[in-house]
């Protein structure tokens, strides 16, 4: 009974470091706790913008593929020679645009 009077309202030394890690254990804690949310919707980011390239990557094969797939007809070659090395026909009226 005696020694439950000697530990109340006393403050030792063991007492206040164990209070002080106690504090620092959870300033840690928090600090590591924001840390990883940040690093978390970081990684998030990274993820959808690698799953958007990755869907452009997709369409741009499917685009290949079709091309050759494609039959080498004449309409075929006019298409490659006007996309590719910029020609036209003779008799076209050809337009402009700063849209570029």
């Amino acid at each position: 009974m005696g020694s439950e009077k000697y530990f109340i309202g006393k403050n030792t030394v063991a007492a206040s470091l164990i209070k002080a890690f106690i504090a620092l254990l959870f300033v840690f804690s928090v600090v590591f706790f924001i840390w990883s949310v940040m690093q978390y919707n970081k990684t998030m980011e990274d993820k959808a913008e690698k799953e958007a390239y990755i869907e452009e990557l997709k369409e741009e094969i499917e685009e290949l593929e079709y091309l050759v797939e494609m039959p080498l007809d004449d309409d075929y070659k006019i298409r490659i020679a006007r996309e590719k090395l910029g020609m036209c026909f003779p008799d076209e009226i050809i337009f402009y645009t700063d849209l570029d």
